[in-house]
């Protein structure tokens, strides 16, 4: 990911901390940002959401490195958990733009294709293949877990994540129980 991108995530991030995403600008960014080419990168406020995606995709290359190799559940469940230890690091600016979601559902639809790739990136680092008919449905199906589990997590004031982290295994393990069946 270029510097300039990272620095816009992380100037959206540290705004949306203090205010909500409705109430947020793209000149509010810029100016915070100073990066010079801003108009010529960004010029709709949805790219800053499929920005954010792609740093917090980006931090957690950085962090990947370090899981063990172990069963595709394991692996998988230690880099969503990454991935939450991420967003709870920045757990205000993801709750603004969550609220903005409830009212303006079409900017998380807006958001599925970046979502969707993040979940073909964790499944790489999983090893889990994503060919064929079974690998797209393992790639949704990551999604759905995925999705079902940031629910948890808005709700989980537990200071390591237990709540999220409970939910997250027992949906890992009910996905694995209908792929065996399937």
């Amino acid at each position: 990911m270029k510097k300039e991108l990272i620095k816009i995530a992380e100037v959206t991030l540290t705004l949306l901390s203090k205010k909500s995403w409705s109430s947020l600008t793209l000149n509010e960014v810029k100016k915070k940002s100073q990066i010079k080419k801003f108009d010529n990168k960004i010029k709709k406020k949805n790219f800053l959401l499929k920005n954010i995606n792609s740093y917090f995709d980006h931090v957690l290359s950085l962090k990947v490195t370090s899981i063990e190799k172990s069963t595709h559940k394991d692996m998988i469940f230690e880099i969503l958990m990454i991935r939450f230890d991420i967003l709870q690091n920045n757990r205000n600016a993801v709750l603004s733009i969550f609220q903005s979601f409830k009212d303006k559902p079409k900017e998380f639809i807006l958001l599925l294709p970046s979502f969707l790739n993040s979940m073909f990136l964790m499944s790489n680092y999983a090893n889990i293949s994503v060919r064929g008919l079974i690998g797209q449905l393992r790639l949704k199906g990551l999604l759905i877990i995925y999705c079902s589990a940031f629910l948890i997590w808005i709700k989980d004031d537990t200071s390591s994540l237990e709540k999220t982290m409970m939910a997250l295994d027992r949906y890992l393990d009910q996905a694995n129980s209908i792929l065996k069946y399937i």
